[in-house]
């Protein structure tokens, strides 16, 4: 499955999350798929969500998984 797949995917999952963080490894391709280019603060607009770059070595998450206690 291609990044733009998992993408959807997971907005699919996470419908009222704002935002969304992709792992760097994946990031450059995402951007291409989307045909888009990171604005100023390294965000793309996709499906009305806000995409950044994650990091190394993450998975696809969502805002909605962001500071989740256990």
């Amino acid at each position: 499955m291609d990044i733009r797949t998992l993408v959807d995917i997971a907005i699919e999952e996470d419908p009222r999350a704002p935002c969304l963080w992709v792992p760097s490894e994946a990031w450059p391709e995402f951007c291409s798929a989307i045909r888009q280019r990171p604005n100023l603060i390294g965000a793309v607009i996709y499906r009305n969500k806000t995409v950044r770059d994650g990091g190394p070595a993450t998975d696809i998450v969502t805002g909605s998984q962001q500071g989740w206690r256990a």
